[in-house]
């Protein structure tokens, strides 16, 4: 009978035991949302399309049409959009800023011609240094027509 006994307590201990063993656990996570890291998670694509750069457009404008002669450098610096667009670029993740100066130069060449499309083209790379919103030039391939 002790032996019996026995038996039964080890039998009683390994079902328990795997009772333990295959209990589920739950474990809970939480995860805190950091706005600031949300916003810079953003592609550039999604940021630029919340982001208006019509002033950098409307900067190009005043480059193309030339005015009253001069460089390219010295119009931009003139013009009463140079101002405003730098602000406005300010406002883009430096990774996206010549993405967005990209896409402007891109409609400009599709409507300009020439002479007036290159000088938008060696505009828009210096943009980034004469905001002083970047660190180098952007790389911007021009289309000759």
């Amino acid at each position: 009978m002790a032996k019996l006994a026995t038996l039964a307590a080890i039998l009683l201990a390994f079902l328990l035991m795997s009772h333990v063993v295959t209990a589920d656990w739950t474990t809970i996570t939480s995860v805190e949302i950091d706005e600031e890291g949300l916003r810079s998670g953003w592609s550039c694509r999604e940021q630029l399309q919340r982001q208006d750069l019509d002033r950098c457009e409307q900067l190009f404008e005043d480059i193309a049409r030339g005015g009253q002669g001069g460089s390219e450098r010295e119009r931009m610096e003139t013009s009463e959009n140079l101002r405003p667009c730098c602000q406005q670029l300010r406002q883009v993740q430096e990774g996206c800023q010549c993405e967005g100066i990209r896409r402007i130069v891109r409609e400009k060449q599709g409507e300009l011609k020439g002479e007036g499309s290159r000088k938008v083209v060696r505009s828009a790379r210096q943009l980034p240094l004469t905001c002083g919103v970047g660190p180098q030039p952007c790389e911007i391939r021009a289309a000759w027509y």
